[in-house]
């Protein structure tokens, strides 16, 4: 983790990397497959596409779900999408209200549990693909399912079937969706309400200012609401994509035209750019949203829509797409940034805690789980951060009090040493009663300032800090249990000074 005034330039991690490739190995494997299936059948292009953008994110959506549950979901849900997809086609009005209601009930879903906030989440993939694809998925509606489900079920075997060729290595935990932790119910539903209220105005938006190419303005604010978790997560995402996609738009719909009528050499772009976007789209969303814009502008390119005169117009689209997402985030049942980052604060702890009481490795996993959704809902405060951290340094101004920024980053940082904890002893029996002892009081001092922090996170009454007594030893657990109480007297600091 950089400091909020580092300029270095994050780079991915070897999982990053691995997860990158497996995405990429499965939407290659599919789109082969799918081009061959369409070519022999004879069926539409848009097929391919929707198989391939499943392919490309079905390794993080579909995560915790069985292998067998997961191929028998994904390829009805994109059945589904893909009949309101040819509703769409010919009836628009229909189908975009349609749209609208899917999108809700995608996101309300994840109020009932964990098994229906996957299927949910299953759904936006289908979703996204619709629009992503410059012809449609079948001929007509019997068509748009048949090959719907065909892509689905391509795309989901390639998936597996990468998982198997490149060996997890240490995987990160799955990125919690709000729907699975912890959040009230309510908050769900206000979300999904935003982003209804989003897609219905950049339907509308889009078709009255361009109604020859408005699917750019729907994808914008369908990228920026299904994953929204406040008002500030769709301002800073906003602000990612606007970034990511001006740059994106720029340099594809140049590279569409000389590349236009060499469909060959498209593909070969096109799958350039994804191997980019997948390998960094877990240092910054920015990347991401570059390598995909350049992808939807070579895309839309081999169906004629390629060339400098449209370039304009796919700007002004993204900023509209934008603006669509960011008001209702900020005017119907608006979710403030600093209530999800305390309640992501108050779960780690929770689960920090339990670790404390009793290491192994299924409560590192839960704690690493919480840590990466704290990450998250956090992204927005930590990305403040380094621009007032900039412009301090650059000012020569005082240090800042500590912040929630600074308490997300001190909890995260508990991960390193928490591995230490529980890697087994060589030799368990030679530790004395004496040193088990001190350990389990160290332990317990901890905890209970884990409680205090909660509390004073729930501007509750909290008892004083209990100073942490860490043995003078230099094994790495007593080095371990040193970190953690450094980053919770960080955390607690932070905390304290917002308590009011």
């Amino acid at each position: 983790m950089t400091s909020s005034g580092s300029l270095r330039l994050p780079l991915p991690d070897r999982t990053a990397v691995r997860a990158g490739l497996r995405s990429f190995v499965a939407a290659l494997g599919t789109f082969v497959t799918l081009a061959l299936l369409v070519h022999l059948a004879h069926g539409s292009s848009g097929a391919i596409v929707v198989g391939v953008m499943v392919a490309l994110s079905v390794d993080r959506v579909g995560k915790g779900q069985r292998h067998l549950a997961l191929l028998a979901r994904l390829p009805v849900v994109t059945a589904c999408v893909a009949g309101v997809g040819a509703v769409m086609h010919w009836q628009p009005l229909l189908g975009s209200a349609l749209f609208v209601a899917l999108v809700f009930l995608s996101i309300h879903l994840r109020r009932y549990g964990p098994r229906a906030a996957g299927i949910g989440r299953l759904m936006t993939l289908p979703l996204l693909a619709m629009f992503m694809s410059p012809v449609p998925v079948g001929s007509g509606p019997l068509g748009a399912i048949v090959w719907a489900i065909a892509a689905g079920v391509v795309a989901v075997l390639w998936s597996l079937a990468a998982s198997f060729m490149i060996a997890r290595y240490d995987p990160p935990p799955p990125v919690a969706e709000p729907g699975e932790s912890g959040t009230r119910g309510e908050v769900h539903t206000r979300l999904a309400a935003q982003a209804g209220l989003a897609l219905a105005l950049a339907f509308v938006a889009g078709r009255l200012l361009f109604p020859d190419h408005w699917t750019w303005t729907v994808i914008t604010t369908l990228v920026l609401t299904v994953g929204a978790r406040s008002r500030g997560h769709v301002l800073h995402k906003g602000v990612q994509r606007f970034a990511g996609a001006l740059a994106g738009a720029l340099t594809a719909t140049l590279i569409a035209g000389p590349i236009d009528g060499h469909p060959v050499v498209s593909v070969i772009v096109i799958f350039a750019y994804l191997l980019v976007g997948l390998i960094l789209r877990q240092v910054d969303y920015a990347y991401w949203s570059f390598c995909m814009t350049s992808v939807l502008a070579v895309l839309y390119g081999l169906s004629g829509q390629a060339g400098p005169g449209f370039l304009g117009e796919r700007i002004v689209e993204i900023v509209l797409g934008t603006v669509c997402a960011i008001l209702p985030a900020f005017v119907l049942l608006p979710i403030r940034t600093e209530a999800v980052v305390r309640k992501n604060l108050s779960r780690t702890l929770e689960a920090l805690g339990d670790l404390l009481k009793g290491p192994d490795e299924d409560r590192r996993r839960e704690f690493d789980r919480r840590a990466e959704a704290l990450h998250v809902a956090a992204e927005p405060l930590l990305a403040l951060r380094r621009i007032t951290g900039m412009a301090d340094t650059v000012l020569r101004r005082p240090p800042r009090v500590p912040g929630l920024a600074e308490c997300a980053r001190s909890l995260m940082s508990c991960a390193e040493p928490l591995a230490a904890l529980t890697v087994p002893a060589d030799d368990p029996a030679s530790e004395d009663h004496g040193r088990a002892r001190q350990t389990a009081s160290v332990h317990g001092a901890l905890r209970r300032n884990i409680g205090t922090i909660r509390l004073t996170l729930g501007r509750r009454p909290a008892p004083e800090w209990v100073p942490v007594e860490i043995p003078p030893l230099s094994d790495p657990r007593t080095r371990a249990l040193a970190d953690i109480d450094a980053a919770l007297r960080s955390v607690h600091a932070g905390v304290a000074s917002h308590a009011g």
